[in-house]
C-alpha cells in the first residue's frame, strides 16, 4: 500500500479497533489509475468493495478527513441490517446519530453533528 494512504488510514482503523467496529479487508492498489492518487479497496463481508484513496499532494489532515469519511460510509454499509449503523456513536446522543468528521487546520476530529462539540481526534477513540 502506498505509505501516504497507509498513514491516513491507520488512525481510522485504530478507531474501529478501539470501538469494536467492523474492520475491512484492505487490498492496496488497483484503483484509481492516476499517478497523483493512491488507492485501495475496502472489502465487505459480502464480497462487495468500496474504494478509498488519497490525493498525494494534499495536506495530511485533509487526507485523514477524507479517508475517515469513506471508512465511515463503509462501516454503515457493513452494519446495515445487522447492527446499529451510527458509528462512531455520539456519546451525547448515542441512539440518534453518529459522530462526523471535521477538519480544522491540522486537526481532524470526530464531532457531534447536532451541537458541533468536538469529542475526540480521529485515531483517539476508545
Amino acid at each position: 500500500m502506498h505509505p501516504q494512504l497507509a498513514l491516513a488510514l491507520e488512525p481510522v482503523l485504530r478507531d474501529l479497533r478501539a470501538t469494536g467496529g467492523p474492520l475491512p479487508r484492505v487490498v492496496p492498489g488497483g484503483w484509481p489509475e492516476d499517478d497523483d492518487v493512491a488507492g485501495a479497496m475496502l472489502w465487505h463481508s459480502d464480497g462487495s468493495g468500496s474504494g478509498v484513496s488519497v490525493v498525494l499532494d494534499r495536506p495530511f489532515a485533509e487526507q485523514v478527513a477524507h479517508v475517515a469519511d469513506v471508512v465511515q460510509d463503509w462501516v454503515v454499509e457493513e452494519l446495515w441490517g445487522t447492527a446499529p449503523t451510527n458509528w462512531p456513536r455520539c456519546p451525547a446522543h448515542p441512539d440518534n446519530h453518529p459522530l462526523e468528521v471535521r477538519r480544522g487546520g491540522d486537526a481532524v476530529e470526530w464531532v457531534c453533528p447536532a451541537d458541533g462539540t468536538a469529542v475526540r481526534p480521529v485515531g483517539d477513540l476508545g
